[in-house]
């Protein structure tokens, strides 16, 4: 027979391991630990768990003494399913206590949940985590400031567009745009040279199926008011955005950074007030006479 001690720590084990997957404050640092690591954090929390169980189940018996309740369904379970005689009264507070652990662990994150948005609060953890992919804090400021970010490939290819997603993976490798604009970085001085208007096409796109889906409207019984309202309410009807989505693998990302196009006027009106100097040396040979003789 399995002893109490190697079952509590099972329980402890999966206990913590349960609560420390479902907390999106630990979810992403437990997918990255392994072997002892994991053992380790798990056994702490279910240990912690499991002392507070017991001032619960130390409640419920005082409680069940106050009002003489006598069935206790640790000891039935023990002595039908198990067929055990003559348990003691210890056993059967640590089976007891041991099963209120295991039932904390799954309810107590389902319970917080049900107040909280995980999948948000998932989301901002794995984007502000510094052991996350790289560029995943800019992906997350983009996302809050709104505005796109500019990708240049190894390839020079370069990509400016908004996060359209962002797998929150231990190992993700790819992200996913909507391109606002596509080019290339000049060989000379790597200067960005725009080839495809992305966003101008796709409004253009935007506006035919706008209006083919406004007749369709009309010609299904809605008067114009109606499809023109229609149309807002549900913008999947004429979007098409989705049919442009660019995956950059994060492998080939040489560099990225927010890229607010309401500015670049501006920028390029600085950058041709800045004229580079250039030196030439004619006769090398002097110039390393004069610095070896300072």
């Amino acid at each position: 027979m399995i002893k109490p001690t190697v079952l509590l720590l099972f329980v402890l084990g999966i206990s913590g391991y349960s609560i420390l997957t479902h907390w999106h404050k630990t979810h992403f640092s437990l997918q990255r630990s392994s072997g002892y690591h994991t053992f380790f954090k798990s056994t702490l929390l279910g240990l912690i768990i499991f002392g507070l169980t017991a001032l619960v189940y130390l409640a419920i018996v005082m409680i069940g003494k106050h009002f003489q309740v006598t069935f206790d369904l640790g000891y039935w379970f023990l002595e039908n399913a198990f067929l055990l005689k003559n348990i003691d009264t210890e056993t059967v507070a640590l089976f007891d206590i041991s099963i209120l652990t295991f039932l904390f662990s799954i309810i107590l994150p389902r319970v917080y949940y049900l107040f909280k948005n995980r999948a948000g609060l998932l989301k901002d953890e794995f984007l502000k985590d510094a052991d996350s992919p790289d560029f995943s804090r800019l992906f997350g400021y983009s996302i809050k400031k709104g505005l796109p970010v500019l990708f240049t490939m190894s390839d020079r290819k370069v990509y400016i567009g908004y996060i359209y997603e962002a797998q929150a993976k231990v190992d993700t490798s790819d992200v996913y745009i909507l391109p606002v604009l596509s080019g290339y970085r000049s060989d000379t001085d790597l200067a960005l040279i725009k080839v495809t208007p992305y966003e101008d096409v796709v409004s253009l796109i935007n506006e035919q199926n706008k209006v083919d889906a406004t007749n369709k409207l009309i010609e299904g019984g809605l008067s114009s008011e109606q499809a023109k309202t229609a149309l807002v309410k549900e913008p999947d009807l004429y979007e098409s955005w989705y049919q442009f989505i660019v995956g950059l693998p994060l492998r080939e990302i040489v560099h990225a950074h927010l890229h607010d196009l309401t500015h670049e006027d501006a920028f390029k009106n600085e950058e041709l007030k800045v004229k580079p100097k250039i030196i030439r040396v004619k006769n090398m040979s002097s110039v390393k006479s004069e610095f070896y003789s300072q």
